[in-house]
């Protein structure tokens, strides 16, 4: 790969996309993994817990959410494209109207369910946590709902295709949050307050996003509007990516729920730290390949081969994670020590490691699930987070009963094990080899080869390691071999 080549990839739209992508998705995460020590040590680990238990309760209630920031990605980009400003402002107008309702509906019930757990106290928190609790919930909604509004106002200027514009403003909100969360808690406050102060700048952001869209695209009011046409228009593409939100909500949060209940809230701080750890490396692997998306689409509307794409795609996101988890794994103890202070280090060191070892299983997912979307089988992907939900309820179950509180982390490591290779065999049956679905597992053994030996980390690692690198060489010679779909 010449210079001039890589200077073409860099000025790419794609690749500038992807750059302001991750960019955004990471900011909050990195602050909230970077102060969390400051967090648990101000106050406590009793409330931190409480935290990420209430920020679990309000996350679930978005399964309401309606997949409105896609349909205004993809309706402001279609009636840009035609010069229709007319049907654009319908749709923005109609979308807003419905992120609005939204609002109302997430603060009714966060305050519902509040009230219900003061009643029921159904995961069995004691009076004081219980109090601070209600409270939380009650004020988290409001700044939940607050936030989804703001999604859709961001996917105005994605719709525009202006992902930096989008990534600016959304990184300055985070940052005005996460900051003035810092400074609450510096000066002696506690959980009620941080929530308190949150609503106020997630009220405040909003505000400001719309003003600041009024005046940079001249069309659109945001004057609410609901027809019935246009609901309609906005439910026929968003209905699918809705109920995978739905699953996904779920899917990334009854974890929490099962600790909660089952370990309290002083375990779940520490399950929440890893947990967070493993995701948003996770997240970092995703963002920087979404642009897989709109070109498989591509490709497969115009009828042509995507075998080699896929397993140049899957190939560097190999690569990375060979690279990146090998690194976190095997220097865990100067990292992770140096970062969190040795009390949270020692706490939470066992569940950081399976954490790592799951985003690093559930990172062979990315290329399936993308590839899924853009050759139209959105109906199996979603088939297949609804598996994989199952599996994971499924196991975290027995996991407990058999090893008690770790139970429910190991659990949740053995259902990725088995659900990924499943879809990789799809895939591959599906899309890629066409009946021949044994052929993902020449993708999926080198990554559990590597798994195995970064855990066993002695001299009995090392043959292990080498097979694993001599399989991926064995897969990047003949992956590298045709260079067209780059």
């Amino acid at each position: 790969m010449n210079l001039s080549y890589l200077k073409s990839i860099i000025k790419r739209k794609e690749f500038i996309n992807s750059v302001w992508n991750v960019a955004d998705i990471l900011i909050m995460p990195f602050l909230m993994l970077l102060f969390t020590p400051f967090f648990i040590k101000k106050i406590g680990p009793s409330e931190y817990g409480i935290w990420m238990f209430v920020n679990s309760i309000i996350a679930s209630i978005g399964i309401f959410n309606m997949g409105l920031g896609d349909a205004a990605i993809k309706f402001v980009s279609k009636y840009k494209s035609l010069n229709d400003t007319i049907n654009l402002n319908r749709i923005v107008n109609s979308v807003f109207a419905l992120s609005l309702i939204s609002l109302i509906v997430f603060i009714i019930l966060g305050n519902c369910f509040a009230f219900l757990l003061k009643a029921y106290n159904f995961f069995n928190l004691d009076g004081a946590d219980l109090l601070v609790t209600f409270f939380a919930i009650q004020l988290g909604s409001v700044v939940f709902g607050l936030k989804q509004v703001e999604q859709v106002l961001l996917s105005v200027f994605k719709g525009y295709e202006q992902y930096d514009s989008s990534a600016k403003i959304s990184i300055t909100s985070k940052l005005l949050l996460i900051l003035s969360q810092v400074v609450i808690v510096y000066i002696g406050y506690f959980l009620t307050e941080i929530f308190v102060v949150s609503a106020i700048i997630s009220f405040v952001i909003v505000l400001f996003e719309i003003l600041f869209i009024k005046s940079k695209f001249k069309e659109i009011s945001f004057i609410p509007l609901i027809k019935k046409s246009t609901l309609q228009e906005i439910f026929g593409f968003s209905s699918w990516s809705w109920i995978q939100s739905i699953l996904g909500v779920i899917a990334g949060h009854i974890d929490r729920l099962f600790v909660i209940t089952l370990a309290g809230p002083i375990f779940l701080a520490y399950y929440a730290l890893a947990s967070n750890i493993g995701s948003q490396v996770h997240s970092i692997l995703t963002a920087s390949v979404g642009w897989v998306f709109p070109k498989v689409s591509g490709k497969t509307e115009r009828n042509e081969e995507v075998n080699q794409l896929y397993y140049k795609m899957q190939l560097i996101v190999m690569i990375f994670g060979f690279v990146i988890f090998g690194a976190l794994l095997s220097f865990e103890n100067v990292i992770f020590k140096t970062w969190l202070g040795t009390e949270t280090y020692n706490s939470s060191i066992l569940l950081i490691k399976i954490f790592l070892y799951l985003a690093f299983i559930n990172s062979l997912s990315i290329i399936p699930y993308y590839f899924m979307l853009g050759s139209n089988l959105i109906k199996y992907s979603t088939l297949f987070m609804f598996i994989s939900l199952v599996l994971t309820i499924g196991f975290m179950i027995l996991g407990y009963k058999f090893w008690d509180t770790m139970g429910l982390v190991y659990g949740k490591l053995l259902s990725s094990l088995i659900s990924i290779p499943i879809m990789i065999s799809f895939i591959h049956y599906k899309i890629i080899d066409k009946s021949k679905s044994i052929n993902g597992y020449k993708i999926y053994l080198p990554v559990i080869l590597f798994a195995i030996s970064i855990y066993m980390f002695n001299v009995f690692s090392i043959p292990v390691f080498v097979i694993s690198i001599i399989l991926m060489g064995y897969l990047f010679k003949k992956t590298f071999e045709n260079k067209k779909d780059y």
